[in-house]
């Protein structure tokens, strides 16, 4: 680990909140009007934020969006782990989901080696 880096509950570099952005493909889908069904269901419209740029998928009033449009939201891993409303393709699912994974991965090798150490001391 490098000098100053900060780690989370499974050991996956903390980004500050610029490489946090950077992950968003701007794909501008979370910023369409949502519908609860109910039963877990979320359907999207076809209405977009009234700050969604449609031609670049770009909130006009980005740096003040939560004061410009109150129920905006601003996505954080715990959110993306908890959220049952993004779409499958969005880039900060993809990315937690994958560190997610990768955390899981290191977790079984770490049981293993522990497993195999405890076996060889007998």
């Amino acid at each position: 680990m490098r000098g100053g880096e900060t780690r989370d509950y499974n050991g996956t570099r903390i980004m500050n909140p610029d490489e946090w952005e950077a992950v968003c493909k701007k794909c501008g889908k979370c910023c369409y009007e949502k519908v609860d069904l109910g039963g877990g269901i979320i359907r999207y419209t076809d209405e977009p934020c009234v700050h969604l740029d449609t031609e670049t998928n770009l909130c006009n009033v980005y740096e003040n969006r939560r004061e410009a449009q109150p129920d905006c939201i601003s996505l954080t891993e715990h959110l993306v782990r908890t959220l049952t409303w993004l779409p499958e393709d969005c880039a900060y699912l993809e990315y937690v989901r994958h560190n997610d994974t990768l955390a899981a991965v290191r977790e079984v090798n770490k049981r293993r080696k522990r497993t195999r150490n405890a076996q060889r001391r007998r």
